[in-house]
């Protein structure tokens, strides 16, 4: 079973896409999950380096999007 993507970072990534009223998913291989879901994020089985797809939809997107990038791409800039 693969699993790279931890309890905390994933809470705080699912806390931060929950703030907006778009709907949020990922996509990775043949999944797709809900990203405001702790639970579908967790049993994702993310690992590091994998390739994906984040579809947002809705009044709020760019601000998701710009969010949600930036969490993925400079995760040690995290507001704890």
């Amino acid at each position: 079973m693969k699993y790279d993507f931890h309890a905390r970072p994933c809470a705080y990534f699912v806390n931060q896409a929950s703030k907006f009223q778009s709907s949020i998913t990922i996509i990775a291989e043949d999944k797709s999950v809900n990203a405001k879901s702790i639970i579908s994020v967790l049993t994702s089985e993310l690992v590091k380096d994998d390739r994906i797809k984040i579809i947002i939809d809705g009044i709020d997107e760019n601000k998701a999007m710009q969010k949600l990038m930036h969490l993925i791409q400079d995760p040690l800039e995290k507001d704890w």
